[in-house]
Parts: structure tokens; C-alpha cells; sequence
């Protein structure tokens, strides 16, 4: 049976009353081909009143879903679970759409329908108070535009155009047959859900328009400075739990391309980790960054041996603080220049 929504966004909202209606504004001018989920993730506020007087006034686009609280990746699981669309999206309720990017989106995958691609990738842009779209991550530089490609006809995808949740629509029913299922109440957790089903993706298609706003510097965002560093326990589990997703004997069987890329967004992954566990200097943080580089290792063996020939996967396990310091100023530098601050 043909699927007649195109694509699920699922909202996850916790306590959003303030500013969920601009994610849900920018999201309707999609219209019925658009199926919107809103999780009311135990919110305290009116946010589940909010998402319901949506649902009330388009009730063939919006659902809401009541539950208790479980954290962003509980709203992930649960959106996933009631996708009705042959893509699926997540929209953070601070984010908004773009209205004629999201239609140029919608369009091809629209074109896409009758043979669907596993992952549609797009551009986004960064979100300020003061401004919006104060910069732009593009993907040209790593896909062909609006062509149906496989990982071999990819081109480099450097550091600077990492995927991002943001980024990415996935085809609905590859996230079921892999049983993605993200842990709940932690933060990151959109890391595992950008990694672990990369392997199982075969076909890709980029759309370069820049369909999704991501919104930095509101002081309690989990992309803040101080509240990355006061979750230092949820980086170190992601960065755990996503590099030792696959084996280095599972990484060389995939193509090239999609090798070096997961390899490189781990050690990534794990240079993050590394320089938030050096800043805060703790004996507690001292203990993860031991832990997180004995489970690897103890994990597997050909993958760490492979991570420290990689430079981000060595500064990033790295036990000696000179190399740690030049890595926490890295970190430092590109914060500041993306936009999410020091």
C-alpha cells in the first residue's frame, strides 16, 4: 500500500510553551503531505494545552502524543514507532523549518516515492537571538545535488560537514528493520541516532536547500558550554555506546567512503568528549576519560589501534595533557566559530 504522508517530523517538547509555536508555524506550510508528531514529554507547562489546540485545528497534519517523562530520545523511539510517513524527521520544538526549502524538500521526495532512497541529506543553518541564519552548513562539497547516489559516488565529506541530526531524513522503515531504539533520559543521544544506521544505508540523495534553522544560545539547551559540561557523564556514555557500535572488522567490510566517514565521526565524537572531560579536570572526569578509552579498547582492539591512528581518535584518547590541552583550545575554536560559543 502506498504511503500517502511523504514525510513524519516528530517534535519532541518538554516544557516548550514558549517558543514550540514557531516550530509548529514553520512546519504547516508543508502541509498535507506532512505528518507531525508532537511528544509531550511530561511537560509542566501548557505545552501539551499547545500541541493539542494544534492537533484540534489540523487534525489530518498534527497527532500529539502524552507521555510520561522519558528525555528527547524517548520523544525519538515514540515517533519512530508511529511514523506514517515514508521518511521520518525529528524538529526540535526550539528549531523551525524553513517554508520553501521545506516544500523544495518535499518535492523531491516526493520525486523519490515510487523508488525511495535510504537517507535524504540537506543543508541547515545555525539560529541566533539576534539573527537568523548566521551560518550555513552545506553539503555540496560531499554529494552531488539531487541525484540518487550510492557511498561510492559520494565525494569527500570533510570534518566540517559531519552530519548532524538536523540534517537527515532517514527512510522510516530502515530505522525499524535495524530496531533503533535510543536510551532514554540522556542527553546526545542524536549521535547514535546519525551513526548506527549509516552502515545499513545503501542509497542517498542530497537536497541543497537549507530546510532546517538550528537555534544556539539559549543558556539551557543541551548544546550550551555549561550544560555540556555539567552532563559529562551522558558525553562520555554516547561517545562509549557510539564508537562501539561496530567493529573495526564491520567498518572495513562497508565501502570506502562511509569507512572513513565513520571512523572519522567517532574519533570526532570522542575528541568532543575528551576535551570536555579535560576542561572540568575533576578526579571524576579523569575516571570517565580512562573508562570511555579501556572500553574501547576493551571492545575491540583492531578498532582502538585504529582510532589512535587517526589524529582526532589520538588527541581525543589521549592520556598526556599536553596533547589534552591543545585539544581542549581546538574545541574552543570551533565552537566559536560555528556560533555555540566558547
Amino acid at each position: 500500500m502506498e504511503q500517502k504522508k511523504l514525510l513524519t517530523v516528530t517534535v519532541p517538547c518538554y516544557n516548550s510553551q514558549a517558543y514550540m509555536r514557531k516550530a509548529l508555524d514553520s512546519l504547516l506550510t508543508g502541509g498535507e503531505r506532512l505528518d507531525i508528531i508532537v511528544i509531550d514529554d511530561g511537560s509542566k507547562d501548557d505545552t501539551g494545552a499547545i500541541a493539542d489546540e494544534y492537533a484540534a485545528k489540523y487534525p489530518t497534519i498534527i497527532r500529539v502524543v502524552h507521555q510520561p517523562n522519558g528525555g528527547h530520545g524517548a520523544g525519538i523511539n515514540r515517533g519512530i514507532a508511529l511514523s506514517e510517513g515514508l521518511y521520518f524527521k525529528v524538529l526540535d520544538s526550539d528549531d523551525r523549518a524553513d517554508p520553501a526549502a521545506l516544500k523544495a524538500l518535499l518535492d523531491d521526495l516526493d520525486g523519490l516515492r515510487e523508488k525511495p532512497v535510504d537517507l535524504v541529506v540537506h543543508d541547515y543553518v545555525y539560529d541566533r537571538p539576534e539573527r537568523e541564519a548566521v551560518h550555513r552548513i552545506r553539503y555540496g562539497g560531499a554529494f552531488p545535488a539531487r541525484r540518487r547516489i550510492t557511498w561510492d559516488q559520494a565525494k569527500r565529506i570533510s570534518m566540517s560537514t559531519q552530519f548532524m541530526i538536523h540534517a537527515l531524513c532517514y527512510r522510516t522503515q530502515l530505522l525499524r528493520d535495524i530496531g533503533l531504539v535510543l536510551p532514554e533520559h540522556c542527553f546526545y543521544e542524536d549521535n547514535l541516532y546519525i551513526y548506527r544506521p549509516l552502515p545499513h544505508v545503501k542509497t542517498l540523495y542530497y537536497c541543497p536547500e537549507a530546510v532546517y534553522g538550528y537555534f544556539v544560545g539559549r543558556s539551557d539547551q543541551s548544546a550550551n558550554h555549561g550544560v555540556l559540561l555539567r552532563h559529562i557523564d551522558n558525553v562520555t556514555d554516547i561517545a562509549e555506546q557510539m564508537t562501539c557500535s561496530y567493529k573495526w572488522s564491520e567498518l572495513t567490510a562497508l565501502p570506502k567512503k562511509l569507512r572513513r566517514y565513520m571512523l572519522n565521526n567517532a574519533c570526532g565524537n570522542l575528541c568532543t568528549a575528551g576535551a570536555q572531560q579535560r576542561m572540568i579536570n575533576s578526579e571524576h572526569s579523569r575516571e570517565l576519560h580512562s573508562r570511555m578509552v579501556k572500553t574501547i579498547r576493551d571492545f575491540d582492539p583492531e578498532l582502538y589501534r585504529a582510532i589512535r591512528r587517526n589524529l582526532l581518535g589520538f588527541a581525543g584518547t589521549s592520556e598526556n595533557a599536553a596533547v589534552q590541552n591543545v585539544l581542549v583550545f581546538f574545541y574552543h575554536t570551533v565552537r566559536k566559530f560555528i556560533g555555540t560559543g566558547a
